[in-house]
């Protein structure tokens, strides 16, 4: 039977108890407006079935109330909404180089076009054979200015590329780091482990925002990151560095251990700026590139069928462009220039026809009619309407999914306030219970006093 003294140790024990589970209620109070905080909760469990692995004192547990599905799932929504937010702001430059300074393109197409219509009605008028030069100069100049312009955003994409390493391997240090940290305190069970494991899941969303990852916790408390294909990132208390190197394009790319991982990496900022930069502008300045060779080989195809002022065979208008490869023509609008400096030596007539002939200027003119495009029966205002369309619609596509993530995001993100947040009221029910237990357990000491205190009489009388 228990003798009165160890019900005073028993009273001890909840006294204890109860003034830990009211410092934990304080300490969840202090932090409620914290959004990386997870709350803290405290089980009792009798002294008999504690075996000193859980965090706390001798009969009441400490444990933070986290769920790791929900803390997985924000981390994946993050890398998606961090892709679209690059995507959108890139795509938001091209479309208004596109919108703006690309109709200075599609009018110096069409000046370009009605220059050599109104040559070939008169084409011994010299100051007209001058306005087919100048709209020439002028549609080269623009196919120029508008590729070099988003050029530029493809060359910022990738400058940021470098930027976002840089950070991803900060982040993986800290996290490594975190890891080390954590392992010391579960060993000496120290209650700091909470606002570690807080700490890291806060960088875990970091590094999300700049790389797709996935990440697992270990049976030491340490997480192993990687990215989404398997590459390591963070292993215990060691990160590996993601390094940069150029590519074949000249840009850079992300290399782990040696190995390029560029076209494995997929979301994220970093993701969502190589798709930028190696994808979508890359096919934007190959419309381009096609346009102008297409001019180019197309201009240069009649003029040297015809002849000059003076009677003589026409020959290249434009400088001759000469595809890298077959099927490629990467750099035909970035060097368009115009082969010709004197008037006279524009061929707009036909061969065998003297100086009042413009045979060959009014087919020249009438390019942009034709199907210059071997993929397509497109004309060339169609083909550049049909680029104009697809930034917009690659833009708008960015744009909606910055939306939807938004929303999936926010619902994640309340599904894990509602679980792990700390609620006031709640904790305001918490207070007063553990103030009425150790009220309770300070009556019961009295009573035992008391019964103490009659014992000692009834054996001294």
């Amino acid at each position: 039977m228990p003798s009165i003294l160890s019900g005073f140790d028993t009273i001890q024990q909840a006294l204890a108890a109860q003034q830990y589970a009211l410092s934990i209620t304080q300490r969840n109070v202090a932090n409620a407006g914290s959004p990386d905080y997870t709350r803290q909760d405290t089980v009792f469990i009798p002294v008999g079935e504690w075996d000193g692995t859980e965090y706390g004192i001798p009969g009441i547990a400490l444990r933070a109330v986290r769920d790791q599905f929900i803390d997985a799932g924000i981390s994946r929504e993050i890398q998606s909404l961090a892709e679209y937010n690059v995507s959108s702001g890139a795509l938001q430059q091209v479309d208004a180089l596109i919108n703006n300074g690309g109709q200075d393109l599609r009018q110096a197409l069409s000046d370009f076009f009605n220059s050599f219509g109104e040559l070939a009605a008169t084409p011994e008028n010299s100051v007209l054979r001058q306005q087919v030069l100048d709209s020439a100069r002028t549609l080269a100049a623009e196919f120029r200015r508008l590729y070099g312009s988003i050029q530029q955003v493809q060359t910022y994409q990738d400058r940021a590329l470098g930027y976002a390493v840089q950070e991803i391997n900060s982040i993986a240090e800290q996290i490594a780091d975190l890891n080390a940290r954590i392992q010391l305190a579960q060993g000496a069970q120290s209650e700091e482990v909470f606002t570690l494991r807080d700490s890291r899941q806060q960088k875990i969303e970091q590094l999300s925002e700049l790389i797709d990852v996935s990440y697992f916790e270990t049976e030491s408390g340490s997480l192993t990151v990687a990215t989404r294909q398997g590459a390591a990132l963070v292993v215990e208390d060691h990160s590996y560095a993601l390094e940069l190197g150029l590519l074949g394009n000249s840009f850079q790319g992300v290399f782990l251990q040696g190995a390029d991982i560029t076209d494995s990496v997929e979301s994220g900022k970093a993701g969502g700026l190589i798709d930028v930069r190696d994808n979508r502008i890359a096919g934007y300045l190959a419309a381009l590139d096609d346009m102008a060779a297409a001019v180019i080989a197309r201009v240069n195809e009649l003029h040297a069928q015809g002849i000059d002022f003076n009677g003589e065979a026409g020959g290249d208008f434009f400088a001759p462009f000469t595809p890298p490869a077959s099927g490629l023509n990467d750099g035909a609008a970035r060097s368009m220039s115009v082969a010709l400096t004197d008037p006279l030596k524009i061929a707009a007539g036909a061969v065998g026809s003297g100086q009042g002939n413009g045979a060959i200027a009014e087919q020249i003119a009438g390019i942009g009619e034709e199907a210059l495009f071997s993929s397509s029966s497109e004309t060339i205002f169609q083909f550049y309407s049909d680029l104009i369309s697809r930034i917009g619609t690659d833009e708008k596509t960015a744009q909606d999914g910055i939306t939807v993530q938004e929303g999936v995001l926010a619902k994640l993100r309340d599904q894990r306030s509602a679980f792990s947040g700390v609620n006031l009221d709640e904790e305001a029910v918490n207070l007063i219970q553990s103030q009425k237990a150790y009220q309770a357990s300070a009556r019961f000491a009295t009573v035992l006093e008391a019964m103490s205190d009659e014992i000692l009489q009834l054996l001294g009388g």
